[in-house]
């Protein structure tokens, strides 16, 4: 009998080989990361320490366009605004999201396909439309102020229905809730019926079946939409000049006045990573939280 010994070259080969496809395969990805994302970052990051004046940038370096984001009593007025719209926005989407998800998953049966196929749907609408139609609802001569008027509930159009945060946030849920149904539906299919009926053979009622079994299994997924939703709802700049009139106003509204309007790119970039750092600081905070609490993963296995 002959015994074959393997080539210690070859198998150092195979070895390498196999360990280059990784990064093949994550090769596009990264590639894509650093032309869209990391790359723009720094670019704003350059600008945010230079003079802008008509479009164009100028040296020196200058920490003043920091001062002025920071010192600037307006910009605290539009960040406050930015962040409690973001809050409700968000947390209302969250709260429905989930429970929209999880009818969907254990209750809805053979709906489940059609009403997903209308939440895919009503993402496929303009973005302008949508607001644009709230706009048609919440009006002077809106949908509601003329069926009130019809049943003889009001005498005058309710002005306080639009131009407001209210307005705002009505259009920011619209927008942004198909999104959290989608993720959140994908996030709560691996946990099965059967988890739910131990909970309830072990005399769990509907409320501690939720805080105890739904809730911490969907936590990571409920933080990570959850802002997911504040960053788009809190940064939005189209939503609060077609809706928001004065008290609605947004950060992102005074970014595109200085990028478009006044020319003025240093002040507008310096906004931008002031914006990018404080979404940042908030989500390694919620990250921290989930850890202490032990649900920031979850083992299906």
């Amino acid at each position: 009998m002959t015994l074959s010994v393997a080539d210690p070259s070859r198998a150092a080969t195979g070895a390498k080989r196999a360990g280059r496809v990784p990064l093949l395969l994550a090769g596009p990805s990264v590639a894509t990361m650093v032309v869209f994302f990391l790359i723009p970052v720094v670019v704003v990051l350059f600008y945010s320490f230079l003079h802008g004046e008509l479009w164009q940038v100028s040296g020196p370096a200058t920490l003043g366009n920091y001062d002025n984001a920071l010192s600037s009593p307006l910009h605290r007025t539009l960040a406050w605004n930015s962040i409690v719209i973001g809050l409700v926005v968000s947390s209302l989407a969250v709260v429905i999201g989930l429970a929209v998800a999880h009818w969907l998953h254990f209750s809805a049966g053979r709906l489940a396909t059609p009403v997903l196929s209308l939440v895919v749907a009503s993402m496929f609408a303009s973005y302008l439309v949508r607001i644009y139609a709230w706009r048609s609802v919440l009006g002077s001569n809106g949908i509601v102020n003329t069926t009130l008027e019809r049943v003889g509930l009001i005498d005058e159009p309710l002005g306080f229905l639009i131009f407001n945060r209210l307005a705002v946030v009505l259009a920011g849920l619209h927008i942004t809730l198909p999104l959290a149904i989608l993720i959140l539906y994908a996030a709560i299919r691996p946990i099965r019926a059967d988890d739910l009926w131990a909970a309830e053979d072990l005399g769990s009622n509907p409320v501690t079946r939720w805080r105890l079994v739904v809730v911490p299994l969907m936590a990571a997924p409920m933080v990570n939409v959850g802002m997911l939703i504040f960053i788009i709802s809190s940064s939005d700049f189209v939503t609060p000049q077609f809706l928001g009139g004065t008290s609605g106003q947004l950060i992102g509204v005074q970014v595109n006045r200085y990028f478009r309007a006044a020319g003025d790119y240093g002040k507008g970039a310096a906004l931008v990573v002031l914006m990018i750092a404080f979404y940042a600081v908030v989500y390694a905070v919620l990250q921290g939280i989930l850890r202490l609490a032990r649900v920031h993963k979850v083992d299906w296995g």
